[in-house]
């Protein structure tokens, strides 16, 4: 079975856990649930189980990613996110919150900065110019960067002055994380999840590997169980047209990335979804070094002048 990776959100249930007998897929009826998560369209179905545990199921996934919405999204007004770029500050964060904060350091680090959250001013002043802003708007939204400045305990998380997050680099991997652990609980082993990102669980229906696509017209693509892949691609969202969503920490300004596509695997999906992003502003011996931090991790990347380029061993990978 494969998948294409801007597909909407699917879930394919393929068995359930060991002492719980399951019909043939093609014998039952499928649940399923469209809708909008993250600010995207979602296509959420379950096959292969009893149509009463199914529904049942698919409650408690639309719960947990609602529920997730409401810490990390930006289109929600009263989300905590939105709150803590709208105060400055955050009191006794969640154990998501602080969780996810976590995992944006260690990518941060491991990236030598690329990786940085702070740029959501930068991003902002992109927006209001239709993606072209006046020089003077950069410098000001400049002003502003740098995660090291973002303090965050169980007491707190506080932001420098006029300072503001975005998380959509890591927070629809995470999402996708928890989304899996939810299904491994209720006892289900084999499962294709896609919430922004993919998380390949167990195997498909028909045995062997779970294939997925990476890009949507090339032909490439990669076979994994009980993996997570994340892809980012600078053009893959334009900001009016005119500039890349990607802007790059170091430099303020939108990427102008010579990678076309920049895919990274990892147990993770978030941090495949934030190492995949920090990757699509680096050279290939950058990617090198910062996969090389991430034990189990692998790039594969198509490069506007090199070509498609796969390293499947970065990150000491065990297969």
């Amino acid at each position: 079975m494969s998948l294409s990776r801007r597909r909407f959100i699917a879930i394919s249930a393929c068995a359930a856990a060991t002492g719980l007998p399951v019909a043939p897929a093609h014998a039952m009826p499928a649940a399923r649930w469209k809708g909008v998560a993250l600010g995207a369209k979602a296509d959420i179905r379950l096959v292969g189980l009893p149509e009463r545990r199914a529904n049942n199921l698919l409650q408690k996934v639309r719960a947990e990613i609602s529920r997730l919405e409401k810490e990390f999204s930006l289109y929600q007004a009263d989300s905590t996110l939105s709150r803590l770029n709208r105060d400055g500050q955050l009191l006794q964060p969640g154990a998501d919150m602080l969780g996810l904060l976590g995992l944006v350091s260690a990518v941060h680090a491991a990236s030598g900065e690329r990786f940085d959250p702070t740029v959501q001013p930068v991003w902002d002043a992109y927006a209001r110019a239709a993606g072209k802003p006046d020089i003077k708007a950069l410098r000001a939204a400049e002003t502003q960067l740098g995660w090291q400045r973002v303090a965050f305990d169980t007491s707190a998380v506080s932001l420098p002055e006029g300072g503001a997050l975005t998380l959509n680099g890591i927070a629809q991997g995470y999402v996708t994380d928890r989304v899996v652990a939810l299904l491994r609980q209720a006892g289900l082993e084999n499962a294709l999840v896609e919430v922004g990102e993919i998380s390949a669980m167990g195997r498909p229906r028909e045995g062997g590997l779970w294939q997925i696509h990476l890009g949507e017209n090339d032909g490439s693509a990669i076979s994994i169980r009980d993996k997570a892949v994340a892809t980012s691609a600078a053009e893959g969202t334009m900001i009016g047209g005119a500039a890349s969503h990607l802007i790059d920490p170091l430099t303020a300004r939108s990427c102008r990335s010579k990678w076309l596509r920049t895919s990274v695997v990892h147990k993770s999906a978030a941090i495949a979804d934030a190492v995949s992003t920090a990757a699509s502003l680096m050279d290939l011996d950058e990617i090198k070094a910062m996969m090389a931090q991430f034990e189990g991790a692998s790039f594969v990347g198509l490069h506007s002048e090199l070509g498609h380029v796969s390293h499947a061993h970065y990150g000491r990978m065990r297969s």
